[in-house]
């Protein structure tokens, strides 16, 4: 059934106020973590991209989520973003920045468990026989070649049943050097879903890693 103007005019009043909040919580934001940056010295790109500016992270966290994990990794967790909003009993961020690691406990406390180093330290720390549930790599790995994410990826598929990874579209900005297609996981793993990311040159994919 066809809508009044003025449901339509009262929907798209709504639709600005959100809109217009959603800016203002974003600029806010790029502010207070802009202050942390000038206290704990991490990567200045953190402060300008905070949860609220970046809607790909709450896809991010709801597929995560979906999969109702008891254990989650998450290399390349900067500000902890994401990871310290996944719902589940075991939560572990890593970065190889001790700096931004800090931040991340100050802004998020000790519910994760928050590790400096890259994810070729996940197998010496982590406990031996601990099922990774979901394992989130976004965003950074396009700073990576195929060759080298293949690398850092095989030897943890073994204790891992989901992976969520990024895709960047074939004409997305340069600033990504490697857009992957990850065909190297084609035999090891099977796709569960392909997400658009809202606002970004980007899908979400999960994959279900084959035992």
């Amino acid at each position: 059934m066809p809508m009044s103007p003025t449901s339509l005019i009262g929907r798209g009043v709504k639709a600005y106020r959100v809109g217009g909040w959603a800016t203002v919580r974003c600029r806010i934001d790029r502010v207070w973590l802009g202050a942390l940056h000038r206290l704990f010295g991490f990567d200045p790109w953190h402060a300008s991209a905070p949860y609220s500016c970046r809607p790909y992270k709450r896809t991010v966290v709801e597929l995560a989520n979906s999969l109702q994990p008891a254990t989650v990794v998450e290399i390349g967790c900067g500000l902890g973003d994401i990871v310290s909003r996944i719902r589940a009993a075991a939560l572990f961020g890593f970065d190889r920045d001790a700096r931004v690691i800090r931040a991340a406990r100050f802004l998020h406390g000790n519910r994760v468990r928050w590790i400096h180093g890259d994810g070729s330290c996940i197998q010496r720390t982590l406990p031996d026989g601990l099922t990774i549930d979901c394992l989130v790599m976004v965003n950074w790995i396009h700073d990576l070649s195929s060759e080298r994410l293949r690398a850092l990826l095989l030897p943890l598929l073994p204790r891992v049943r989901y992976l969520l990874l990024d895709s960047i579209d074939a004409d997305g900005p340069d600033s990504y050097r490697y857009k992957h297609d990850f065909a190297f996981l084609a035999s090891l793993t099977s796709r569960v879903s392909v997400t658009r990311a809202p606002g970004e040159p980007r899908s979400l994919v999960v994959f279900a890693v084959s035992k």
